[in-house]
């Protein structure tokens, strides 16, 4: 038994982009946590602190896109693609604080990829009921089955592959603009990773997200998704 624990916390045994996941978790709950308790200081009745004027504005995105797109039930899918938004452009931009990319592994956009395709199945189900969502699969006739079936398991696979083939083509394009050009790469380097991290990992997040929610607005009922912006 010590053994083990000596062994579970030597960090040494675990793969990097597990390590870089983990630090990016913990940072990011302290952040969020710590910024909480100031958020809860804030006078509603005075002037917005600037420092709070981009998180107001992406909250305030997030949440018209998925009124928007998912109706009445916004609120139980909001903080589930919010939180996935951010923490998939910290880790798309990772390599910025100098750690192991976690979404240039294909296991962890997997995990990414399966998180998102459970939480629209259960869209389906909580809209339409278990034998309403099971009934979809029949849609518009029997003889579709076999391939809505295909439809709803390839789609974990296109996220999972999205994401990880751009992250991925972006670091090795970078790699061979490196490779290519040699000392006279160090002026243009700072250019190329604002242009393949930051550039394309806000891309790359945007696409997930976005695809993640239309996917669970399909899933919807259409009656459920009236809803007004007001």
């Amino acid at each position: 038994m010590a053994e083990f624990w000596r062994s579970f916390c030597d960090v040494g045994t675990i793969s990097k982009p597990i390590l870089s996941t983990l630090i990016i978790v913990v940072v990011l709950c302290i952040i969020f946590i710590l910024l909480s308790f100031k958020i809860k200081k804030v006078d509603p009745l005075q002037k917005t602190p600037l420092w709070l004027v981009p998180f107001m504005m992406l909250v305030d995105m997030i949440n018209t896109f998925i009124k928007q797109n998912i109706g009445k039930r916004w609120k139980t899918f909001a903080p589930w693609f919010l939180s996935i938004a951010i923490f998939i452009f910290i880790s798309n931009i990772s390599a910025v604080f100098l750690l192991e990319n976690p979404t240039s592994y294909i296991m962890i956009t997997l995990a990414l990829a399966l998180s998102s395709f459970f939480v629209i199945q259960g869209a389906g189900i909580a809209s339409n009921g278990i034998l309403g969502y099971l009934k979809g699969f029949l849609d518009p006739n029997p003889v579709m089955l076999p391939m809505n079936l295909i439809s709803e398991i390839s789609l974990p696979i296109s996220l999972c592959l999205r994401l990880f083939g751009n992250i991925i083509s972006g670091s090795v394009i970078a790699l061979l603009i490196k490779g290519f050009a040699g000392w006279a790469a160090i002026p243009i380097m700072p250019f190329i990773n604002i242009v393949f991290d930051i550039g394309f990992g806000l891309i790359q997040t945007a696409v997930f997200v976005i695809l993640s929610i239309i996917f669970t607005s399909m899933k919807i009922k259409d009656e459920e998704k009236i809803f007004s912006l007001d």
